[in-house]
């Protein structure tokens, strides 16, 4: 499992060990496990996941197509993406404060 707070090096971690897979096994057989993958994300959520599919089939590779491991982590990635996001966007709407002006200070003087 993955908490939500280590949901990016989860991520990057996952991306390693599946281009290290991606390496180590003939390109049929990776073919096949990207299938196998796939179809088994198919039917396992009823909402629409805002990741990437690469990703969600390099997690279901890495918890060894486990459905209930495979739905808790691409859930945990998911949810870190969307809190992300969401920051994202409300620190790109924040404006710095005007800057003082020299007179605007000087006025009791």
């Amino acid at each position: 499992m993955v908490a939500v707070n280590e949901a990016p090096r989860y991520l990057a971690e996952t991306r390693a060990a599946s281009a290290r897979l991606q390496e180590s096994t003939s390109a049929d057989l990776y073919a096949r496990l990207t299938e196998r993958a796939e179809r088994m994300l198919e039917g396992l959520f009823t909402v629409e996941i805002r990741l990437d599919l690469a990703d969600q089939v390099a997690i279901v590779l890495r918890e060894r197509f486990a459905p209930a491991r495979a739905k808790q982590a691409i859930l945990n990635v998911a949810t870190w993406k969307l809190i992300d996001d969401l920051a994202t966007a409300w620190s790109g709407r924040r404006r710095a404060a005007a800057p003082v002006r020299k007179e605007a200070m000087a006025v009791g003087a």
